[in-house]
């Protein structure tokens, strides 16, 4: 399988990420991530209990927004890692995919 490498914040160590792993934005605030948007699509309706007409709108993030959108483990928080690294670090981990990715942080 083809692999990107990613390098991570210590500039060290290079994660490698399968070519078409990819994140979806299945609703205003919720990114899932694996292999093609029929596998999402299904493990999201099992897991959410969601109705197929929720996912009208699924969009795939392209490759640069990867690049540009982070990840911060709370509200508050000062460090972050941008998707692209942590998708990185999902896969080293041996992370099954498809699953949740991220969810936007929204105010009550």
């Amino acid at each position: 399988m083809s692999k990107t490498q990613v390098l991570v914040a210590d500039g060290d160590e290079v994660m490698q990420v399968p070519h078409k792993l990819r994140i979806f934005r299945l609703s205003p605030s919720e990114w899932w991530a694996g292999y093609d948007l029929a596998s999402i699509r299904l493990a999201y309706l099992r897991e959410t209990s969601a109705e197929n007409e929720a996912l009208d709108e699924v969009e795939e993030l392209p490759q640069g927004a990867l690049k540009t959108l982070r990840i911060y483990p709370h509200p508050h928080a000062r460090h972050s890692k941008t998707f692209e690294e942590e998708l990185a670090e999902m896969a080293a981990r041996g992370q099954e995919f498809p699953c949740h990715f991220a969810s936007r942080y929204t105010s009550s």
